[in-house]
């Protein structure tokens, strides 16, 4: 009973099926059919058979006619061969096609497309985007119901705008399809250069298989690092999944993601995750640098709500939105529509297939299952989604909606619809961006498509450049201090006794040393106005060169000639003193200036020195990592600099070596007639030293400006200050204590002496000669004690010696005899000297202590470091030391008792020379003995005698 009863119902319900089909069609029978042939390689039969009957009973009835699908009773491949011969097959069975209805894959695509234009059969692809088929001189009858890869080049090029990106990089893949779309963005961007930079295109050749896996990897570093060398921010990027998967891996193992790169890809049409695939990352890993990602893609069903969607579309959305199915269903069911309004068309006009398709296709607009449908040059006019790939915390269940960092393992990836681009009523007009999500940027904001380049001009900080200045500055106030100074007291015997012409010039060379300071540090920053800047810089940059090296020219070389003046002295080994004038000394200082001249000249003429902006690499900036900072600095260059500098190195330095070396050699000298000397030689080692170490600085890196400017200002006023302070701070001192020079200066000290004679090798000749010129000294010594016997008796009896004495031995007598007051020693007192002779004569008794010291009549034989001279001839001039055989001449006024006391020194002298002949058998230590002694011989007279003649070779 109960079967019976199921049989039954059955029946009711289909008998009511019948009269249901019988009434909602009327006339069923005699419609026109149109024959549409399909080639799927999907089933899309459930939205084509439900979009052909809303066709057929809303839109076809009206006019009798209906769609009807004749398709294959299998899916085809997608290979070229099955696809070509089942639409031969086609044509062979059908005398006459209305149109294929596809969605074959492009590449078997292009050949049926391109065999059906020999037909006059129009092609309609629901699944195709490729833009080699929008070329109508090849494929005139091929028609795209999803938007081409030209609408998200146009979808691209919007957002660059949006985002205000006008500088990118292209990657694409090599492939007909890929390369396109690269070169349809190109030429976009091109049309408008004034905005866009292209900044890197690379093709990516990639080969399939395991055997190419190494090399596709290199491939891939390379042109990431590439990217990453030119400083390619927004990357477009036109590749296949395959390729993705492992580009993203190699960006994060690159690190090209984060806050400073933006990726834009062409997103691909499948409902699967493929970034989880295989690959040789892991899955955080491709997730860090995917996450932010951009793509462009064609929405599977409309997401814009706002349209006025009619009953069928909303029925359909209704039935098949939740429905998992194929990605272009909905393309598939706007075809049919599609066709559908077209043949509606076809009864008013009565046209042909092929003249329908080209004339009246381009008219269809309605709203269908995918948005807004419309065609323009048999390309769809539709709508494009900007999606994001967020990286986010799967939840328990199953959203993923709470974005999670890079850092954290646990992230997963979401696709999250941002932007919805569609045209607006004119299909001339680009695409209008409607936003639909925020977009979740690595750091604050979009990331910059650049790296900002700053230009910053760096220099010498005023408050260094002040403080600097403010102590060179006291240092030239010092300076002319010293200057006023020593012009005041040249008079003074302890002034005058070191040559005041050449201190003089020494403070002339410090105080224009202290300038030179100043000028390196002035900049373009100093002025105001900038039109006039580079002409003073080309003023000053030479002006630094000439002061500084004429600076050390005057100071140096006026130190230089002092120190060779004291070596002179004490290794001459002429008997014969002959004076170093203070004019020699200038003479050799001006020579040093007529050099430097003469090299500074040259050098401005035939290369002069100019200005020169010096731009260094950028230097990422430590606030913003978006902003690289591009130094530049001034310099004063010329075009041999290196050349010029180094013949002005080798001449400055041979000169301070030199100058140093002959320090070293009188460093044991302190001689009162040069009272400085000692100073001066410590000035020479400060400017050897501080010269030797200013020289480092060039090697300290061109962005240390403010450090190199302090290290050159430091050298400079160190060895400056140091030289100003050492030659006249004891001068000062000096004035101090004794201003009217009273005191007597003190005489060579025995340092020297000592020193040199322990040193000194004592030779069998050496002793001869010793002996021999102890003989000689002590026969001088004797005749002097005889001058000043006679001279006291004068002294005691002045109405003697006016008797007795001649004219010469009035004049040799007031030649020897000086006032003890060191006051009568100036040249203004030189008029007054017959008046203390005078006064001397008229004070015999107590006055005998004035009797002043003999004008030396022989030099001390010079003893130096490690060498020992002793004369081997009788000098000529007049300071020499008389032979045994020489004849004396003595007054009338002399008795036979002097002359009897000569030849007892005489006979004595000679009983000398024969001991001290003997001694030469004795020991080496008895020759020591005797040997010192005869250089210990009246040292304190012999100094006496040294300072004589060093005071007329200093002040002739």
């Amino acid at each position: 009973m109960g079967t019976k009863s199921f049989r039954l119902f059955l029946l009711v319900i289909f008998l009511s099926c019948v009269h249901v089909d019988e009434c909602s069609f009327p006339g069923n029978v005699n419609r026109q059919r149109i024959v549409l042939r399909s080639l799927f390689t999907h089933s899309h039969y459930p939205s084509v058979h439900f979009a052909l009957e809303q066709v057929n009973s809303q839109l076809l009835s009206q006019i009798n006619r209906e769609l009807y699908l004749n398709g294959t009773e299998s899916m085809i491949k997608c290979d070229v061969g099955a696809g070509i011969k089942t639409f031969f097959d086609m044509l062979h069975q059908s005398s006459s096609l209305n149109v294929l209805f596809t969605d074959t894959c492009q590449h078997v695509l292009s050949y049926i497309s391109e065999t059906a234009t020999y037909f006059h059969l129009p092609i309609i692809s629901f699944t195709d985007n490729d833009l080699s088929l929008l070329a109508k001189d090849r494929y005139p009858y091929f028609y795209h119901v999803v938007p081409s890869d030209h609408a998200h080049n146009l979808v691209r090029k919007e957002l660059l705008q949006y985002f205000n990106w006008t500088r990118f990089g292209l990657i694409y893949q090599h492939g007909s399809r890929y390369t396109l779309v690269a070169n349809d963005f190109s030429n976009l961007t091109v049309m408008d250069v004034r905005q866009f930079e292209v900044n890197l295109t690379r093709g990516l050749a990639y080969r399939h298989g395991s055997e190419w896996h190494d090399d596709n990897a290199r491939y891939i570093q390379s042109l990431l690092r590439d990217f990453k060398e030119r400083d390619v921010r927004i990357i477009i990027a036109n590749f296949n999944q395959t390729i993705a998967i492992n580009m993203f891996c190699h960006a994060a193992r690159e690190h090209v993601y984060g806050s400073r790169y933006q990726w834009i890809i062409l997103g691909y049409p499948s409902i699967s995750a493929w970034w989880y695939e295989s690959t040789d990352c892991s899955q955080q890993e491709l997730i860090r640098a995917i996450n932010g990602t951009l793509q462009t893609r064609v929405p599977r069903l409309s997401v814009d709500d706002t349209q006025n969607r009619s009953n069928d579309v909303l029925e359909y959305l209704k039935n098949f939105s939740n429905i998992e199915q194929e990605y272009f269903d909905g393309y598939a069911y706007d075809t049919i529509w599609s066709l559908g309004y077209l043949y509606y068309s076809q009864s008013v006009n009565n046209l042909s297939s092929t003249e329908l398709f080209r004339e009246h296709f381009q008219d269809i607009d309605f709203i269908g299952a995918t948005g807004r449908v419309r065609y323009a040059n048999g390309e769809r006019i539709g709508e494009i989604l900007v999606e994001q790939f967020v990286a986010c915390r799967q939840m328990s269940d199953g959203t993923c909606s709470i974005p999670c960092y890079e850092e954290e393992n646990d992230c997963n990836i979401t696709v999250v619809k941002v932007f919805l681009a569609k045209n607006s009523d004119s299909k001339d007009d680009p695409p209008t961006l409607y936003k639909l999500n925020p977009i979740l940027w690595h750091g604050n904001g979009p990331p910059r498509d650049r790296t900002n380049q700053t230009i910053e001009f760096q220099h010498v900080y005023l408050s260094v450049f002040i403080s600097i200045s403010i102590c060179s500055g006291i240092g030239l106030f010092i300076s002319c201090a010293f200057l006023a100074f020593n012009i005041q007291f040249r008079s003074h015997r302890y002034i005058r006794m070191s040559s005041p012409l050449l201190n003089n010039l020494i403070l002339c060379g410090c105080m224009l040393a202290y300038a030179s300071v100043i000028l390196m540090g002035i900049n373009s920053s100093l002025f105001a106005r900038k039109s006039y800047t580079k002409m003073v810089m080309n003023i000053v940059c030479p002006i630094r060169v000439w002061i500084l090296c004429i600076s050390f020219t005057l100071a140096f070389g006026s130190m230089f000639s002092k120190t060779w003046r004291v070596h002179s002295i004490f290794t001459n080994i002429n008997i014969t003193k002959k004076g170093i004038h203070d004019s020699r000394l200038l003479a050799l200082v001006g020579i040093l200036l007529l050099t430097d001249l003469t090299f500074l000249i040259s050098w401005q003429v035939f290369d002069p020195i100019h200005q020169q902006l010096i731009y260094n690499l950028p230097i990422r900036s430590k606030s913003n990592p978006d902003i690289d900072i591009i130094p530049y600095r001034e310099a004063c260059r010329s075009k041999n600099m290196s050349l010029w500098f180094v013949i002005l190195i080798i001449y400055k330095g041979l000169l301070m070596f030199y100058g140093s070396f002959l320090a070293w050699k009188t460093r044991h000298v302190t001689i009162s007639g040069l009272n400085d000397s000692r100073y001066i030689g410590l000035s020479v080692y400060i400017v050897f030293i501080c010269c030797t170490l200013g020289s480092l600085v060039a090697f300290i890196p061109s962005e240390q400006i403010q450090f190199s400017y302090f290290l050159r200002a430091f050298f400079i006023g160190t060895c400056t200050t140091a030289t100003v302070c050492l030659v006249f701070v004891p001068k000062i001192v000096e004035v101090y204590r004794d201003p009217h020079s009273r005191k007597r200066q003190p005489r060579v000290t025995s340092r020297f002496h000592d020193k040199a004679m322990r040193s000194a090798v004592v030779t069998k000749q050496h002793l001869n000669a010793a002996v021999a010129d102890n003989h000689d000294l002590k026969l001088v010594l004797a005749m002097q004690e005889e001058t000043i016997t006679r001279l006291c008796e004068e002294l005691n009896n002045p109405q003697i010696g006016k008797d007795t004495l001649s004219d010469s031995e009035t004049v040799e007598l007031d030649r020897l005899i000086i006032s003890d007051r060191e006051d009568e020693d100036t040249e203004e007192d030189d008029d007054d000297e017959n008046s203390s002779i005078e006064s001397i004569q008229n004070y015999p008794l107590t006055k005998s202590k004035h009797v002043a010291r003999a004008v030396s009549l022989c030099l001390l034989n010079k003893v130096q470091m490690k060498q020992l001279y002793w004369p081997e001839t009788v000098g000529v001039g007049r300071y020499s030391i008389p032979s045994q055989n020489d004849q004396y001449h003595v007054s009338s006024s002399s008795s036979s008792a002097r002359r009897k006391f000569f030849r007892q020194t005489y006979q004595t002298s000679s009983d000398t020379d024969k001991d001290n002949s003997r001694l030469l058998e004795t020991t080496p230590n008895a020759t020591k003995y005797i040997y010192d002694g005869l250089i210990a011989l009246d040292e304190h007279r012999l100094n006496d005698m040294i300072e004589t003649d060093l005071v007329s070779s200093t002040n002739s």
